[in-house]
């Protein structure tokens, strides 16, 4: 009989099994209605369900008083535009380069004005990149799926600080009174694909090009509720299902909590055995996408089978990476990565990876 089956998938997070009974007996029926699966945008019921769900999110993330949420469709890369269109405003951006997704959202950027690029070194001398006009934005990406790099806080800046967290979004509180916008899509930590959460100062609203596409402009999307288009009711209520389940778990304290002892027990195993390499130094490494290598890596494809017979999936590493991605969102469970941990030492013990 066949093992329990567990996914580290860095592009899609596990529901927890309670969320997921949630979700499938309103997929057949919800509130005596019929289908989740059909119910309209624009009706009280969904109407209600968004306000509930905001709430939450405020609740669970300390959200002040004015900081607007947004839920709109698509991925957060949808952002990469919707962000110099909303803000750079005919100035200049800085993006911090920590990796694969913070380059992705520096040459979107790039298409739409003047964009300066720094390592994070660079932060350490503001007055060499702040020059005589302070640039309308700086961006960053607080956790690196592809390169298992993460923020430890986020730095204090002079200008409105945009952060992508969709790989790391209620794992960790937020400190606002250094972020002017948080965005997010939900497919790893909080929910299924297809929304992304905006959460941005109100004072950033009304700044938008001309040519701004009105789904994309943040002011005419907050003066409409998120509902300029339709918004994806689904993800919309899957999201509702895991923030109840956060809260109930012991609210966004208790997720950095897992994620600090999850990603501890990972880094333990891999840095007490040989066969395997990590290459993000200790203050930079990520708590939800650990990274490593194989010191022989011409025997990853025979670990990660290895792997997989065992049940253990979707551990390879990006492709302009490689290496080995260990994925810790807030819906794996704990058997998971006690399995992977296990798994780990094992084939280190028998010489495979030597």
């Amino acid at each position: 009989m066949a093992g329990p089956r567990y996914s580290f998938s860095a592009a899609a997070g596990p529901l927890p099994a309670a969320v997921a009974a949630t979700v499938a007996e309103a997929c057949l029926d919800w509130q005596g209605s019929g289908s989740i699966l059909g119910l309209s945008f624009v009706c009280e019921r969904f109407k209600a369900l968004q306000r509930e769900t905001e709430i939450a999110l405020r609740r669970l993330l300390a959200v002040p008083q004015g900081f607007r949420v947004l839920f709109l469709s698509g991925g957060a890369t949808a952002q990469f535009a919707a962000l110099p269109f909303n803000l750079l405003a005919g100035g200049r951006a800085v993006y911090l380069d920590t990796g694969h997704w913070s380059r992705r959202a520096r040459d979107e950027a790039a298409r739409h004005g003047p964009v300066l690029t720094l390592p994070v070194a660079g932060l350490a001398a503001y007055d060499g990149w702040l020059g005589e006009e302070a640039p309308a934005y700086c961006h960053l990406t607080s956790n690196e799926t592809a390169d298992g790099v993460q923020w430890a806080e986020v730095p204090a800046l002079p200008v409105p600080l945009a952060v992508d967290m969709t790989s790391d979004f209620l794992t960790r509180p937020i400190d606002f009174d250094r972020v002017a916008l948080a965005y997010a899509g939900t497919q790893k930590s909080i929910g299924v694909p297809g929304l992304t959460v905006v959460i941005l100062r109100e004072d950033l609203l009304g700044r938008a090009a001309p040519t701004t596409p009105r789904v994309l402009d943040y002011g005419v999307q907050a003066a409409a509720d998120s509902r300029v288009n339709t918004p994806p009711v689904f993800a919309i209520f899957v999201l509702h299902a895991m923030l109840g389940w956060i809260e109930a778990q012991g609210g966004v304290a208790a997720m950095a909590a897992a994620a600090r002892r999850r990603s501890t027990a990972v880094y333990w195993a891999v840095d007490e055995n040989p066969a395997y390499r990590a290459w993000v130094p200790p203050d930079l490494r990520s708590r939800i996408n650990p990274c490593f290598r194989l010191a022989d890596e011409a025997a990853t494809a025979a670990f990660l089978a290895a792997a997989q017979a065992e049940g253990l999936h979707d551990l390879k590493g990006h492709p302009d990476v490689g290496g080995v991605r260990v994925s810790l969102y807030n819906g794996l469970s704990d058997d998971a990565v006690a399995a992977l941990v296990g798994f780990l030492g094992a084939y280190a013990a028998i010489g495979l990876a030597a």
